[in-house]
């Protein structure tokens, strides 16, 4: 072991001796102090009051005696209030204080006397035993009389309240005490802390931030840190230093494996943007519907969910939104070429049974599938008719914040599967001013957080229920938000989201919008 760990280790445990010690003495000097304190307030101030009740029951029995001969009953009652008094004062006290002990002891004796002394039914021995208290006498009263036993209550009543001054100032003392050894233990804890921290300085801190700064300089591709590493090799800082070496090359060769990817991406990074746009673009609706869409992608900026928006001859507009099996690149150029076959035959006026067909057909030679969903939105008919080949049940806000699903009216399309016609039916409903239509992958509503709870879709409807503004924008960015604060794991899927709605009967009658774009979670 070496030196500064010895340092440290012996100031360790200087410091943990001391706090027992410390602590040690607090607790006795604290128990002295609790134990004063509760003889002040069990013994010393009720034996003060019992002192108190029996002088005034000596003054009882003096005044019903002077009255003669009217006052036996005063005098009866005021001998057993004297007597209990007596008993209760010598059961407090006895054997706590030989003085105090000796006082009680007296004050019975002269009590006793006294009351043996006043049967005497004499004039003048009722006024030797009854006369004034011994304060008035100015000098030693006469045992077995009044005065007598007046001059020993006060006596014992002084020598009680000197008991429990004593008893307080002892209880402070402890209290002083307790006190001056916290104070002690905090400055030596300041000191030890101040050694411990010097000796971490030196020997760890300082060579830790050595390697510290150079490993920054390292990442920032300084090759003026070449050569051999701080430290003096021994120790876990020397085995650390060796390792911050290795990590050193490491960053040096990545560095130069991170010039030539960035190389290639500038090559190939305009492709990888021009084929996120042709999956996520949507033409310009026809008049009065209004449509926003996105796509988030599971990997990079490719997704294998393909979206669209296509103005048709009649003045309505369809939107689709699909959803190729995978995700990454292969998964993309296909939904880009499916992308393709939909939008032509939207534009060729086909039905949205031989449009899904024709999808069928694009995937004859490709061991995928994809789902898909497409709706036709008619503002002058107020209808909405769809298709749904296995694709996640749309929603349908209504104008009073009922939700409802749009479901499926065929199966997924695969390659194995065959496709006659009529595979796919269709279905109307109505879709007037104030509705939302809201097309979304299975990534949103089976997205999933760490500890493996589904977003669902009863959290989606209730996003979209409480919308204060059923906009096609606001519903896309509504969701994407829940999914967000959901923390919701990006990387297992792609979430896309497509909204349309009717244009407002004064703002624009066509267009589409763009959602405000949240910041994607940690992948």
């Amino acid at each position: 072991m070496t030196r500064s760990r010895l340092l440290l280790a012996a100031m360790v445990g200087l410091a943990a001796l001391l706090a027992a010690g410390v602590a040690a003495t607090g607790s006795v000097l604290n128990a002295r102090h609790e134990r004063a304190a509760r003889r002040i307030e069990t013994l010393w101030h009720p034996a003060a009051a019992e002192v108190g009740a029996v002088r005034g029951a000596a003054g009882d029995l003096r005044a019903a005696s002077l009255a003669g001969t009217g006052g036996e009953e005063l005098r009866g009652d005021a001998r057993r209030a004297l007597g209990e008094h007596l008993e209760a004062l010598g059961k407090l006290t006895a054997g706590t204080d030989a003085e105090v002990d000796a006082e009680i002891t007296g004050l019975d004796r002269d009590v006793s006397q006294w009351l043996a002394n006043a049967s005497s039914d004499a004039a003048s021995d009722r006024m030797r035993m009854y006369g004034l208290p011994a304060s008035a006498l100015g000098a030693d009263p006469a045992e077995g009389t009044y005065a007598a036993v007046d001059a020993r209550t006060k006596g014992l009543a002084a020598l009680l309240e000197r008991r429990s001054e004593r008893e307080a100032q002892d209880a402070m003392g402890h209290m002083q005490g307790v006190m001056l050894y916290i104070l002690s233990l905090a400055v030596a804890l300041l000191v030890a802390a101040v050694v411990v921290a010097v000796v971490l300085q030196r020997r760890y801190l300082a060579p830790a931030g050595a390697l510290a700064r150079r490993l920054r300089r390292a990442a920032s591709g300084d090759a003026s840190v070449a050569g051999p590493p701080p430290g003096d090799g021994g120790g876990w800082i020397g085995r650390l230093t060796e390792e911050a070496e290795g990590v050193r090359e490491r960053l040096v060769v990545s560095q130069r494996e991170s010039l030539r990817n960035r190389e290639a991406l500038g090559q190939v990074g305009p492709a990888v943007q021009g084929l996120r746009e042709i999956l996520t673009s949507c033409e310009e609706p026809g008049p009065g519907i209004v449509v926003t869409g996105d796509v988030r992608a599971a990997e990079g900026l490719i997704a294998g969910d393909y979206l669209g928006a296509v103005p048709l001859p009649d003045g309505s507009t369809a939107v689709f939104l699909g959803d190729v099996c995978g995700h990454g690149v292969a998964a993309g150029l296909l939904a880009v070429r499916l992308k393709s076959v939909l939008t032509v035959g939207l534009r060729l006026d086909a039905d949205l049974d031989a449009l899904v067909r024709a999808v069928h057909q694009a995937l004859t030679d490709e061991e995928c599938f994809t789902t898909l969903a497409v709706a036709v939105l008619d503002p002058e008919r107020s209808s909405l008719t769809w298709v749904n080949a296995g694709h996640e049940e749309p929603f349908l806000r209504r104008a009073d914040g009922t939700v409802e699903r749009l479901g499926p009216t065929g199966p997924l399309v695969h390659p194995f599967l065959e496709a006659p016609p009529g595979t796919w039916q269709t279905r109307t409903v109505r879709f007037g001013p104030g509705d939302l239509l809201v097309l979304s992958t299975d990534g949103l509503t089976e997205g999933r957080r760490h500890d493996g709870e589904e977003f669902g879709e009863q959290r989606a409807s209730h996003v979209l229920a409480g919308l204060n503004d059923p906009t096609p924008s606001a519903a896309v960015t509504a969701l994407y938000t829940a999914a967000e604060r959901f923390a919701v794991d990006w990387g297992r899927d792609d979430i896309s989201l497509l909204a349309a709605a009717p244009a407002p009967p004064h703002g624009r009658t066509s267009g589409s919008e763009s959602p405000k774009q949240p910041s994607r979670g940690p992948r």
